[in-house]
């Protein structure tokens, strides 16, 4: 008897354990980091780390990263971040999509409303870093007032952002061209590299002494092209 009492008892402690763990996995709260910066010159390291840490400290998985380098102007339909988030939405991939700001989803309030819904409507729940963890519905997949208006209001404030920036850069363009200053890009070293390489021998004759016009009919090209590798010749190399 004392033999099967033990055999009974391990049993059921080999049970309880399993179905601690078959909780746990039922429990478990998959995220998606949504992660975007504007241009291709800033990082979005620290947004990533922000979020891992944050997802570590509410013991959230997370089982997706969508990283991009783009523009929060364009429209849903050009957003391929944004897509690529629905469609793993809807291969129900996570239950919560986490980002630093509501600015990181767009700059137009319209689609930041839009894509929120499509999320909703798999009951996803976006979380707001910067708000103190505020999700957009509640463990029961139900908005609530408060959060819509909080939401409104921010979504509003990133289009607001957008324009008073374009409008900045349209006002330095023009403060610019006021003062006669040269405006696109200049020639950088990429550029005068592939000058060099493609008009080598017309960069021979010019360090030679030949004239504009000889150099135009030697190589059979235009005479302001000519004049344009020669002031590029002026460039350090």
């Amino acid at each position: 008897m004392p033999l099967i009492e033990s055999i009974i008892s391990l049993c059921t402690g080999i049970y309880y354990i399993r179905t601690i763990q078959v909780h746990i996995m039922k429990t478990q709260t998959n995220a998606c980091l949504f992660i975007r910066v504007s241009t291709a010159q800033q990082d979005y390291d620290r947004q990533i780390s922000d979020l891992t840490e944050y997802c570590g400290q509410k013991g959230y998985m997370i089982t997706k990263v969508i990283a991009t380098k783009v523009t929060g102007s364009k429209t849903l339909a050009d957003r391929h971040d944004l897509q690529d988030l629905l469609s793993a939405a809807n291969r129900n991939e996570f239950q919560k999509v986490i980002v630093t700001e509501i600015s990181r989803i767009g700059r137009n309030a319209r689609d930041i409303r839009n894509t929120i819904d499509q999320l909703h409507k798999k009951k996803i729940a976006v979380v707001f870093k910067n708000l103190g963890g505020l999700e957009s519905i509640d463990e029961n997949g139900n908005e609530s007032f408060v959060t819509n208006i909080i939401i409104a209001i921010y979504s509003e404030l990133a289009q607001e952002e957008k324009r008073i920036l374009s409008e900045r850069i349209k006002s330095g363009l023009a403060e610019a061209r006021r003062k006669g200053k040269r405006m696109g890009r200049p020639i950088g070293s990429e550029d005068l590299n592939a000058m060099k390489k493609k008009y080598s021998k017309l960069i021979a004759d010019l360090q030679k002494g030949n004239s504009l016009t000889e150099c135009c009919k030697l190589h059979g090209v235009s005479r302001n092209t000519v004049i344009k590798v020669k002031k590029g010749m002026a460039f350090p190399k």
